[in-house]
């Protein structure tokens, strides 16, 4: 790649942008001198169903990337020394950037000095209103007013503890958030809920603390039974559903934080 530094680029070379779906970016490539020639963009905006299957592939096949997605754009000639691109930014997603110089008498493209410019964008509804309540699922039911006292003394838990059993306290339910929407969401205007890990953790060799640490995730696509109340008509999934179900009734998202770098002990990824 030459690299020249008689050339400009606005975004400059190496930025990161945060842009929204329905927003527009302008390239501008500017010559510290007149020069014949055109201008063009390199570029991966508008593709991201190509960078996906990309992405797909190299994981679950092992084929390398080969940047189907990238392409070249004529810019517009402003005045002798400047050119310059928009696009629309219609896609959600991560894309890369950069503007070059073609020479009619040099066939090897000139390039601003410095790395692609990065520009991210994120839905058009996440622009602004973004208020995020973290719940522990936990936390609610019978611990919601603040610190739970167990129905036992700690004298007997410790004997229970140290005879082998697992006394593990009654949980807050995924029902019993959903009976909190109406004051998270409406009284407070909260429009996001944040969820901290529901799935089934260790009960025995390994758990951290009296409920157990909720990072130490023993599968990725179930829940805890213990955020469920016993119900036949409706297994512990089916709850957690409820629950997402009555956050988009009430026009919030959701957010489900996964700890994915690791595993609680004994979890069926190992």
């Amino acid at each position: 790649m030459t690299t020249s530094d008689w050339l400009h680029q606005d975004p400059e070379p190496g930025k990161k942008l945060l842009r929204f779906s329905g927003d527009t970016v302008t390239f501008t490539l500017t010559l510290n001198r007149p020069c014949r020639g055109s201008g063009w963009l390199r570029t991966n905006i508008g593709y991201a169903d190509i960078t996906r299957r990309e992405i797909v592939r190299e994981v679950h096949h092992q084929q390398t990337p080969l940047g189907r997605d990238w392409y070249n754009l004529p810019m517009v000639q402003v005045n002798e020394r400047q050119f310059q691109a928009t696009l629309p930014l219609v896609e959600v997603g991560h894309f890369e950037a950069k503007c070059y110089f073609l020479d009619p008498k040099d066939p090897v493209p000139h390039w601003p000095s410095g790395t692609n410019t990065a520009i991210n964008v994120e839905p058009a509804d996440t622009c602004c209103a973004n208020i995020i309540y973290n719940a522990f699922v936990r936390q609610f039911g019978p611990n919601k007013s603040g610190r739970f006292q167990p129905p036992l003394g700690s004298d007997q838990i410790q004997s229970l503890d140290q005879s082998g059993y697992s006394v593990i306290p009654p949980s807050g339910t995924f029902r019993d958030l959903i009976q909190e929407l109406d004051f998270i969401v409406g009284d407070l205007g909260c429009r996001w809920i944040q969820l901290l890990p529901v799935h089934p953790t260790p009960t025995t060799y390994g758990r951290m603390g009296r409920f157990g640490s909720p990072y130490a995730a023993l599968s990725f696509t179930a829940v805890d039974p213990a955020l469920a109340e016993f119900d036949p008509a409706a297994t512990p999934l089916e709850q957690f559903i409820e629950l997402v179900d009555a956050i988009h009734a009430r026009h919030a998202k959701i957010i489900i934080d996964i700890a994915i770098n690791h595993t609680g002990w004994a979890a069926g990824l190992h």
